[in-house]
């Protein structure tokens, strides 16, 4: 699949018609930089790395007059320097302080010391292809109560071989009263994600948005979401019966195959919603 002759044809030469990018200007190991990446092909994977623009973020320079002044709000002309990128990063709008200052600067420091490479597989037979939906959650353990959702979602191919595709972490807007509730919630929006995935891909693969052409498999650790959709009982919250049938209803209209139950040892979207947790 990726880095495949077929691949390049099916796929790589529709984009270049369609899309005028600028000259690739391949390097002697065939890799090139786009938009702040930069691409190299290896025999049976793709590497992506961000190491020049990681290296070109500077730290945002602070008075040392403020430094020990965690709690004071940004001024104005601080907000205008920065024309609020720190609230895409924080979400904290009219809340940023010079303690959002020094964890921005912490972040910037952790990203040039780190090299971070992205490979994608060769995965082998196209019809061997399937999507893995991880989805996780957890309730009530944002500072002011509210509830983290996450997923992360593969292409799998033949022998268990994946590459990531996306994943996200972020607060669930719903209230969440119960565990079940969390997780039902958090599958449901990784669900989205997963559906429109698979509908780019079957666009680009095969000319036409199909999600019911790439098979989704959807993975939880919460035993009582499994038990909840594979049940005709219906679930004592009433808003949550509308997600789990509706969740129910996707798997009879085949845009997805099924959801297992795995052991949160093998959630690899735990890492998305809880401190200290890492990917096995």
């Amino acid at each position: 699949m990726g880095g495949s002759k077929e691949f390049e044809e099916k796929v790589i030469n529709s984009i270049r018609s369609t899309f005028c990018v600028g000259k690739e200007e391949l390097e002697e190991n065939g890799s090139f930089p786009y938009v702040g990446i930069e691409l190299s092909k290896h025999e049976n994977d793709l590497h992506l790395r961000q190491n020049t623009y990681q290296n070109s973020l500077k730290f945002i320079p602070i008075e040392k007059s403020r430094m020990g002044v965690k709690e004071e709000l940004l001024t104005k002309e601080e907000r205008e320097l920065y024309n609020l990128k720190l609230d895409k990063y924080f979400g904290l709008q009219d809340k940023a302080n010079v303690q959002t200052l020094n964890e921005a600067n912490k972040i910037i420091k952790n990203l040039k010391s780190e090299t971070v490479t992205l490979k994608f597989k060769k995965l082998g037979n196209d019809n061997a292809i399937r999507l893995v939906v991880f989805s996780d959650s957890s309730l009530g353990n944002l500072s002011d109560g509210g509830t983290q959702g996450g997923h992360f979602i593969v292409l799998v191919g033949e022998n268990g071989i994946f590459s990531p595709i996306t994943w996200q972490s972020k607060r669930i807007r719903r209230v969440a009263r119960s565990t079940l509730a969390a997780e039902t919630l958090a599958m449901a929006d990784a669900i989205d994600s997963g559906i429109f995935i698979a509908s780019l891909y079957t666009e680009l693969m095969y000319g036409k948005a199909d999600p019911t052409q790439l098979p989704i498999t959807c993975l939880t650790d919460c035993h009582s979401l499994w038990d909840a959709i594979k049940s005709t009982k219906q679930v004592s919250e009433k808003r949550l019966r509308l997600e789990i049938s509706s969740i129910r209803e996707l798997i009879q209209m085949h845009q997805i195959v099924s959801v297992k139950w795995i052991e949160t040892k093998h959630q690899l979207a735990d890492c998305l919603t809880k401190k200290r947790s890492f990917m096995p």
